[in-house]
């Protein structure tokens, strides 16, 4: 069985699904005078019944995978240039997503610069700075992404990428501290439940990539998280949310499905094979310089 083509398939069919359900909710089920959902309608049932199937066939799904190699290359490595496109528009979004987000943020200070001093909101400044420094991070996050799938297609580990395979997991840290800060007073947690677990699942699945880098392989988790992220990232695009979360969502998701690609294809047999001709001649010209 084809998982890399499966379950990566899957998740985006049941996202785009989550997605038309999510809105038929919305529209029909919610009450923006009382912020209050109708009790019993069917698009929630079907929406949260979709969900919780989607995430435990991922999670029985994941518990079969086994053989995927310790180490970032040898799980990641990808000589097809397709895989390096998807990583390519992932990493460009994450730079996208920083510029939209520091002109929200900007205007969200103008703004709460601009309110008298006795009705300012410690909160709102407290969310603006975190806006503010998501942003910022997305360009280190940006150039991660962009720099593990150029050292999965060649076949080699620059130096610089422990420094920057982090840092989209510190992005959805702080993602998922603004959303939580953002809807925290809400009394409904289905009103932003989505996509306060989009942040955490995409963020959880990035940082278990990142372990490849740091001798912390955690394959299952890393495809459990990432495959269910995508799930409840493409829900949350229903939400109404703000130009740079819907970006910064879109670029998690690319990223995530790049990811969990090319570790299906690492867990797969004869992965061997796909190493690109090139890699085995530069381990030799190194281990030459060596001796």
């Amino acid at each position: 069985m084809r998982k890399d083509i499966i379950l990566p398939g899957l998740a985006l069919a049941g996202g785009a699904a989550g997605f038309a359900l999510r809105k038929w909710q919305l529209s029909a089920a919610y009450h923006p005078e009382t912020g209050l959902f109708t009790h019993g309608f069917p698009a929630t049932y079907a929406l949260l019944g979709l969900t919780a199937a989607l995430i435990v066939l991922f999670l029985l799904a994941v518990r079969t995978t086994t053989q995927v190699p310790p180490d970032f290359l040898p799980a990641f490595g990808s000589p097809e240039a397709g895989q390096m496109t998807v990583w390519a528009a992932a990493g460009l979004l994450f730079l996208a997503a920083g510029l939209v987000n520091l002109m929200e943020g900007a205007q969200m200070l103008q703004l709460w610069q601009a309110t008298p001093a006795l009705d300012r909101d410690p909160t709102q400044l407290t969310l603006t700075v975190a806006l503010l420094l998501c942003a910022l991070l997305c360009f280190p996050a940006g150039a991660g992404v962009l720099l593990m799938g150029r050292s999965a297609y060649r076949w080699e580990l620059p130096q610089s990428l422990g420094y920057l395979a982090p840092m989209p997991a510190f992005v959805g840290l702080l993602w998922l501290f603004s959303t939580h800060l953002e809807n925290g007073t809400q009394p409904v947690l289905m009103k932003y439940g989505f996509t306060l677990a989009a942040a955490a699942f995409l963020m959880l699945g990035h940082y278990y990539v990142a372990g490849f880098l740091f001798d912390r392989p955690r394959p299952r988790r890393a495809l459990f998280f990432s495959l269910s992220g995508v799930v409840l990232g493409l829900t949350s695009l229903a939400d109404g949310l703000s130009l740079g979360t819907c970006v910064l969502t879109l670029a998690f998701v690319l990223s995530a499905l790049g990811f969990t690609r090319a570790l299906l294809v690492g867990a797969g047999p004869g992965w061997a094979e796909r190493m690109p001709s090139g890699a085995e001649d530069c381990e030799d010209r190194e281990d030459s310089a060596q001796s």
